[in-house]
C-alpha cells in the first residue's frame, strides 16, 4: 500500500538521497545505518529502562530505521552504484532489522510470545512470498495490505499509543492476509 505513496514521495527522497550522497553515505552504508537503528530500537523495547526510552526513543528509531531504508534505493539509482548484491543486503538486512525490533518487543515482556511468534513468522512469509514469485517473474511490488512500511507504521502508532499487544495482533494478521493475498496473485500470474 505505501510502496505507492513511495512513488509519488520519490522527489522528496532524491533530494534528501542528493545530501546524504554529498555528505558520502553510500547505499549499502544507508541499509547498514537502517539496520544499526533497528538493532538499537530493539535493545530498547528489550531493556525497558524506561518509558521515554520504550514508547518514545525507540519508536523513534524505528522511523529513522525506515527512513534510512527508503533513501537506499534513491542512493543508489543517483550514485550509479545499484548492484545485485545491494539487493539482497537490503533484503536480508531489512528482515534482520525486523526480527531485532519484534524480538526486543517480546523478549521485553511488551506482548505475548504467542501473538510476537505470529507477527514475526507472518512477516518473514510476506518477505518469503515476495523473493520466491520474483524469481518466477512476478512482480510483487505494491501486492498486499501489509508490506514492511505498513508493518512498521502499525508498530510506531502501536508503541506511540502504548497498545503494542494489540499492534502485534494487527501485524500478525494483516501479515497473514498478504501473505495470502501474494499467494494469489502469484497464482493468477503464474497459471
Amino acid at each position: 500500500m505505501l510502496s505507492s505513496l513511495r512513488h509519488r514521495v520519490v522527489f522528496i527522497l532524491d533530494q534528501l538521497a542528493l545530501g546524504f550522497h554529498r555528505l558520502g553515505l553510500t547505499p549499502n552504508s544507508s541499509t547498514v545505518l537502517g539496520l544499526v537503528f533497528a538493532v538499537a530500537a530493539g535493545f530498547l523495547l528489550y531493556s525497558r529502562v524506561s518509558d521515554l526510552l520504550t514508547f518514545w526513543v525507540a519508536p523513534l528509531l524505528v522511523l529513522i530505521s525506515g527512513f534510512f531504508d527508503m533513501i537506499d534505493g534513491s542512493l543508489a539509482r543517483m550514485s550509479q552504484r545499484a548492484t545485485k548484491y545491494g539487493g539482497v543486503l537490503d533484503s536480508t538486512l531489512d528482515r534482520l532489522g525486523e526480527i531485532f525490533i519484534l524480538s526486543g518487543i517480546i523478549l521485553g515482556g511488551l506482548s505475548s510470545l504467542s501473538w510476537g511468534l505470529v507477527a514475526i513468522s507472518a512477516s518473514l512469509m510476506v518477505s518469503y512470498v515476495r523473493a520466491r514469485s520474483e524469481v518466477e517473474g512476478v512482480r510483487m511490488s505494491g501486492v498486499g495490505i501489509a508490506e514492511r512500511p505498513e508493518r512498521m507504521l502499525v508498530l510506531v502508532a502501536a508503541l506511540l499509543l502504548r497498545s503494542i499487544e494489540y499492534g502485534i495482533i494487527l501485524i500478525g494478521v494483516l501479515s497473514c492476509v498478504t501473505v495470502v493475498q501474494r499467494l494469489l496473485h502469484a497464482y493468477r500470474s503464474l497459471r
